[in-house]
């Protein structure tokens, strides 16, 4: 674990027991692609229409809209997105340390990244907020 970022880095020691951030965020991603995969298998197709949807037991209308835009081709696609941006921010040293700066009674008030790592750290909480009901999510990452 590198002090200075609060991001795993590869020492030949043993790792944490709690992943990392960007270690969270790879597996969520993850989890994401094989559920796409696996429905998209099951579907017999990668892009659905309100039509499968609906022949598929969506209700109609609204639900059927929602389950044809959020297809496992674009779930896929969107897990590829964010891939690339977890990685592109871990490169960048996110500084974890900065999630946590924020005064008592601000917490409506949005940080703001000084630099280029402090950027990566927040890129990377925003991604995780949809996950925040996991197990392994970590209260200190929510920015």
């Amino acid at each position: 674990m590198d002090a200075s970022s609060g991001m795993h880095v590869s020492s030949g020691m043993e790792p944490d027991l709690a992943p990392d951030l960007d270690e969270f965020l790879l597996a969520r991603i993850a989890e994401d692609k094989r559920f796409a995969a696996d429905a998209a298998a099951a579907g017999g197709r990668d892009h659905w229409t309100v039509e499968d949807a609906s022949a598929h037991g969506a209700p109609a209308g609204g639900a059927a809209e929602f389950v044809a835009r959020y297809d496992p081709a674009r779930v896929l696609a969107e897990c590829a997105a964010k891939r690339r941006v977890v990685l592109t921010c871990r490169e960048a040293q996110p500084d974890l340390t900065f999630l946590g700066t924020r005064h008592p009674g601000l917490a409506d008030f949005p940080l703001a990244p000084g630099n280029e790592r402090q950027l990566a750290a927040l890129t990377l909480a925003q991604l995780a907020l949809p996950y925040a009901g996991h197990h392994d999510y970590r209260p200190d990452w929510r920015p």
